[in-house]
């Protein structure tokens, strides 16, 4: 008896238009989810490096609480010449090791935060470099700067600002003052808390007036692809803002503009 033919299995292998139909569909669906996984990673860096700022503001505020109220100087020792015959060490607040910048965030922040003391109670030092390195890894590192600019060796760039626009105590208007920006200003002045804008994202200074927001409009551009950018306010809080919430009328006679980068109302 003769054995029955047996037949060949069909085919089951797909043909080229039916692979290259299946490619179409998942490049349809990556482009779709990349969006989605981008937005994702952009609010988790985000909401990482807004956790940094706030601690730093926390840190800045307790500093005034020990310092008769006045907030830290953008920079030291400052736009404010002490009296005749007062020894500067004895005139300005306690800082730390500065370096060559002189910046609030080499020593008077970053001290708050990161200064240790020794045995005998003395405070340890630690080394401030040209290039900021002192700050890598610390919570003053912007890491979305360090990501979107990794070409950028100087970490004072990867770093925030200072608003420097906050309005100064009367008082030096008085005295010999070359910038009265540049000084200590008395907490309880600056009415303003939640509006008064204290650190900001800027990828070029540590200190910012209102002369140069365009530096802060570039940073939302280069650090966060046009979105919104992190600030830190004098009551503690922090928010991301985008360009048309950072006030660009005359801080001097625009209120908004003046609670933002003064704390105070307009004259």
């Amino acid at each position: 008896m003769k054995n029955p033919v047996q037949k060949r299995s069909a085919h089951t292998g797909m043909t080229l238009v039916e692979l290259l139909v299946v490619i179409a569909i998942i490049v349809v669906l990556i482009s779709l989810l990349v969006p989605g996984l981008n937005k994702a990673k952009e609010m988790a860096e985000a909401a990482k490096n807004s956790a940094n700022l706030k601690q730093i503001a926390t840190a800045t505020i307790n500093w005034a609480a020990d310092n008769n109220s006045r907030l830290p100087s953008p920079q030291y020792p400052g736009g404010m010449e002490p009296p005749a015959g007062v020894n500067p060490d004895d005139f300005f607040p306690k800082y730390y090791n500065l370096g060559e910048s002189g910046l609030w965030l080499d020593g008077v922040i970053f001290g708050e935060l990161y200064l240790r003391e020794n045995k005998e109670g003395e405070a340890t030092s630690y080394n401030v470099t040209e290039d900021g390195e002192h700050l890598k890894g610390t919570l003053f590192e912007s890491t979305v700067s360090v990501k979107t600019n990794p070409q950028e060796e100087d970490w004072h760039k990867h770093s925030y600002a200072m608003n420097a626009n906050l309005q100064y105590d009367r008082i030096y208007d008085q005295v010999a003052s070359p910038d009265p920006f540049l000084t200590e200003k008395t907490l309880s002045n600056l009415l303003f808390s939640p509006n008064a804008m204290l650190y900001i994202d800027c990828n070029e200074s540590n200190i910012v007036k209102f002369d140069e927001r365009q530096l802060l409009i570039d940073t939302i551009e280069e650090r966060w692809g046009g979105g919104k950018l992190i600030a830190a306010f004098l009551d503690g809080h922090v928010e991301r803002l985008s360009e048309n919430q950072i006030p660009d009328q005359d801080p001097e006679f625009d209120r908004e503009s003046s609670r933002f980068w003064r704390g105070v109302d307009p004259k």
